[in-house]
Formats: C-alpha cells, sequence, structure tokens
C-alpha cells in the first residue's frame, strides 16, 4: 500500500523571506546603501503605503535568520514584519 504524499515531503531546503520595513522619512538612500551590503538579499523594492521597504531575502533556514537579524541592526528602522514562504521542489 502507497504512504499519501505530504507536501512537506515536497519543500525545498532553499527558502525564501519577505520582509516588509518601515523607516524613519529621510533616511531612505542611507538605508537602501545598507541592505545592499547584505549577502542573500534578492530583492530591494521602496514601496508606497504602510511600509517603505519589502525586501526578498532567500538561502537557507539559517541564512534567512541572519540576514533577519542583520537588518533589524540597521539605524532607522521603526518597525518589520517578516513572512516566510517555503518553496516546493
Amino acid at each position: 500500500m502507497q504512504e499519501k504524499n505530504d507536501m512537506s515531503d515536497n519543500l525545498s531546503s532553499k527558502q525564501k523571506a519577505y520582509m516588509l520595513i518601515r523607516i524613519q522619512p529621510g533616511t531612505e538612500s542611507e538605508f537602501y546603501g545598507e541592505l545592499k551590503k547584505l549577502p542573500n538579499i534578492i530583492g530591494i523594492d521602496l514601496v508606497h503605503g504602510p511600509y517603505d521597504f519589502v525586501v526578498v531575502a532567500e538561502g537557507s533556514a539559517s541564512d534567512i535568520d541572519h540576514v533577519v537579524l542583520r537588518i533589524r541592526k540597521i539605524p532607522h528602522i521603526i518597525s518589520t514584519e517578516t513572512m516566510t514562504a517555503f518553496t516546493l521542489s
């Protein structure tokens, strides 16, 4: 008898995280420059709305944790919200 295939069996070890970031007004250029220095970031968008930036990071769970913690240490951040996506293989 064949076991039912669970979605978790198809999860890739590579993860992606979307980070929504609010920063102090007038610090966009400085903040962007700091983000560009970090590894594992594959996208940086300046946006309008309740957040100022959407950052996309990709890598192992450890890579994602590391980049999120480094971003949170950058000056001028008001708040962050991180959503981790699990890529199906």
